[in-house]
């Protein structure tokens, strides 16, 4: 099977069994600690070294490893009643956006992104705050980043159109559904004909380097994500275009072998991390195998279509997907949501909201419960939380919360 994952970043599994008790022991210790490490003067928290810091001592204010992801958690978590916290943090929320649009200044591919710029600091600090002010610098935001060439989530309009979804669910007014609306279209009027597929995707100008990627986190299915998550705003046909175009590129570049198991053989499903020949050949050539994280790979294919249609041909290719997460085990790299081990329970519970079988919570209770085994290795080794949504304990801490609730809302993607 290493030609669907690589064994080497994958671990035993080692958690013990489930309990609701060690899920909200596990939940109050993430939560104590960064509460205990919050910095009020900084209105931020030590960014972790393996957060590739760009000087010691920095700390960052966005989404993806900064404090407005860390606020976003513990705000949503005590609003659901897993924890009480210490202090009201809203004064340092309010500060967040003109922080975060410092600390990317100069980005080359744009200040908007959802996770790593404004987007998503605006965002949060109108929710918590119902300004104007905040409301209309968002919309200006969004709407200046549809045709972002990165075409991608993290930097482009499939990130930041999620922030206008948000708003509209938020009930802020008519103008973000007409903005989901304009920025879905853009979405679609972005899409190429892959040559080597012959199907539809992206092309990505991404740091310099074009490419097309398949995945959650750069590439297709991040980008298709947005219209299966706000179709109760958008036409029904657009809707049905996007979930079309997405089962025939997948089901074009799927990778897959059969497992012998006791019950019989299961489907084994993943994805290579791009289409282009060249650069899937070199990856290849230097020993590159499929990922398995939700960034790349079948987690975050299953994180963001699990709401395809149930028709056989989406069932068999999400199921297997979910197998394969099985089958490699947790990640070896940690805990987080991104590129660790609580991004594959997402997938799990995602599954488990979809076919409705308790394996699928099962296997997701014991993968929460090793990424928190994940977060104390990782808080003795050294000396220091990994307080952030993205990449650290934060979203062990939101996933362990949904394994106790039966939630398979992904933090920032379906809730903010």
């Amino acid at each position: 099977m290493q030609d669907l994952f690589d064994p080497t970043r994958h671990e035993p599994l080692d958690a013990p069994a489930w309990t609701d008790a060690a899920a909200h022991q596990a939940i109050d210790r993430i939560c104590a600690s960064a509460e205990t490490a919050f910095d009020e003067r900084e209105g931020a928290w030590l960014l972790h070294p393996q957060d590739e810091p760009p000087r010691p001592g920095h700390r960052s204010h966005n989404v993806y490893w900064g404090a407005a992801g860390v606020l976003l958690a513990l705000r949503h978590l005590a609003s659901q009643g897993a924890v009480a916290l210490r202090r009201d943090y809203t004064p340092w929320i309010e500060r967040l956006p003109e922080r975060v649009a410092a600390d990317v200044a100069g980005e080359q591919h744009g200040s908007a992104s959802y996770l790593f710029g404004e987007s998503g600091a605006l965002l949060l600090a109108f929710l918590a705050t119902r300004r104007a002010a905040f409301a209309d610098r968002l919309y200006a935001v969004v709407q200046g980043n549809l045709h972002n060439t990165a075409n991608e989530p993290l930097w482009g309009n499939a990130g930041t159109v999620l922030a206008a979804i948000h708003m509209a669910e938020a009930d802020a007014g008519p103008r973000w559904a007409e903005l989901v609306q304009q920025a879905v279209q853009a979405l679609l009027d972005d899409m190429i004909v892959d040559p080597e597929t012959g199907t539809w995707n992206w092309q990505q100008a991404l740091y310099g380097k074009p490419t097309r990627y398949l995945g959650a986190g750069h590439g297709f299915a991040g980008n298709v994500y947005p219209a299966l998550r706000a179709a109760a705003l958008l036409n029904a046909d657009t809707v049905r275009t996007f979930e079309q175009r997405a089962l025939d590129t997948l089901s074009a570049t799927t990778l897959h072998r059969l497992l012998d198991a006791p019950g019989g053989p299961v489907e084994l499903i993943n994805w290579h991390v791009v289409t282009d020949a060249d650069r899937l050949a070199a990856w290849i050539a230097k020993g590159g195998r499929p990922l398995v994280q939700d960034c790349h790979g079948a987690p975050g294919i299953v994180c963001r279509l699990a709401g395809a249609p149930r028709t056989p041909e989406w069932d068999r290719m999400l199921l297997g997907a979910g197998e394969l997460i099985w089958h490699a085990g947790p990640l070896a790299k940690g805990p987080s949501l991104c590129h660790g081990t609580a991004g594959n329970a997402m997938a799990c519970l995602k599954l488990w909201r979809r076919f409705g079988d308790t394996r699928w919570l099962d296997r997701a209770r014991q993968l929460a419960l090793h990424a928190a085994g994940q977060v104390e290795s990782a808080r003795a080794g050294h000396g220091q939380g990994r307080h952030s949504l993205w990449t650290g304990d934060l979203g062990v801490a939101c996933v362990l919360w949904n394994c106790l609730r039966g939630d398979d809302r992904f933090p920032t993607l379906d809730y903010c």
